[in-house]
């Protein structure tokens, strides 16, 4: 009775026996039946098949974003469009090295639909693999890897505003509630600037930066701060920096001697012990009022140590070391002070 076959009864392979090297080959065919049949093959075509063959490569490539507006517009009037931020900065592409060789960029695509007012953040943006002549590759033999083939862009809207430089002041003793510093900003404004779209509600006093009373020594007093590392504003004057400037008359400066021994610890982790050389000696310099400087004493000082979250290893942590002072209301710690705490 006749035989019926399909092309799920054969095997056909090609030899790579004697490929050795980067290129061209030209692979013998051999085909053979599934079974054991009484069936001989006479003939099958083509009897080669050419293929390249070609090493595997994995490099990685910064991500660049890439905005398309209308008319190239992306801030609305009275708006204007800060460095759009990529969720992931670098990728890594693996495929055939001929093609991993081509490549020139890895593109994130963004278009707003129309001029923007506020920040704009895109989700699940597509990876363009481009080459050198601006092309999308779109080759099976490259590939993405697959934790960043899509990625977020946000596009920072800011709004043209002015404002008058401020700063803010941190771990500020009581007595400056009442008294506060009286400081002058050089320049004072109005500055005109961009800021962003959350903050537009509070443009009249806008904060450039802030200062650590652990920073302030007695009597004359000087802050730098960049304009371009101030968050959420971008200057638009030709303004590098602002200096913050001012005097602390009526201050007095005392150093104590606080020991290992008489530093606590704070959250520390459940299973562990955290421990300083008892022997070890630290320098605590307190400023403050000249009546409450002259009857401060070391008893008043508190020191402690914060062990949130760390775990025992061989080698010492250095923490900074955390003073609070009782019984004043005009007096701080000046400068910063660190220990060496075994975590076990």
């Amino acid at each position: 009775s006749p035989v019926t076959l399909s092309q799920d009864d054969f095997i056909v392979t090609a030899s790579t026996v004697n490929v050795t090297s980067v290129g061209k080959h030209t692979l013998p065919i051999t085909v053979r039946l599934k079974d054991n049949r009484d069936i001989d093959i006479i003939s099958f075509s083509p009897e080669s098949v050419e293929l390249y063959f070609d090493y595997n490569v994995t490099e990685s490539y910064p991500i660049e974003v890439q905005v398309s507006a209308p008319n190239d517009t992306i801030a609305a009037d009275g708006f204007t469009a800060g460095e759009p931020i990529c969720s992931s900065t670098e990728v890594t592409v693996s495929g055939a090295a001929s093609e991993i060789q081509t490549i020139a960029k890895v593109l994130a695509k963004v278009s707003p639909d129309e001029p923007l007012t506020q920040t704009a953040k895109y989700e699940n943006v597509s990876l363009s693999i481009v080459n050198s002549n601006g092309g999308i590759i779109r080759s099976t033999y490259v590939k993405v890897e697959d934790s960043t083939s899509a990625v977020t862009v946000t596009i920072p809207i800011y709004k043209t505003t002015q404002f008058t430089p401020t700063v803010r002041f941190k771990n500020t003793p009581a007595y400056f509630t009442e008294n506060p510093i009286n400081y002058i900003c050089a320049p004072s404004g109005p500055i005109k600037a961009a800021v962003t779209t959350e903050l537009l509600d509070s443009t009249e006093s806008l904060s450039i930066g802030t200062i650590d009373f652990a920073d302030i020594k007695v009597g004359n007093n000087l802050f730098t701060f960049r304009a371009e590392e101030i968050p959420n504003i971008r200057v638009l004057d030709d303004v590098q920096e602002f200096r913050v400037l001012f005097t602390m008359n009526g201050f007095q400066t005392r150093s104590f001697k606080v020991s290992g021994s008489e530093i606590v610890f704070n959250s520390v982790p459940e299973g562990v012990q955290a421990s300083i050389d008892e022997d070890a000696e630290y320098t605590v310099t307190v400023i403050g009022l000249a009546e409450e400087i002259e009857s401060l004493t070391k008893q008043q000082i508190t020191a402690s140590v914060d062990v949130t979250g760390l775990s025992a290893q061989d080698d010492p942590y250095s923490l900074p070391v955390a003073f609070t002072i009782d019984g004043t209301t005009g007096c701080w710690v000046s400068g910063r002070v660190s220990a060496d705490v075994t975590v076990s």
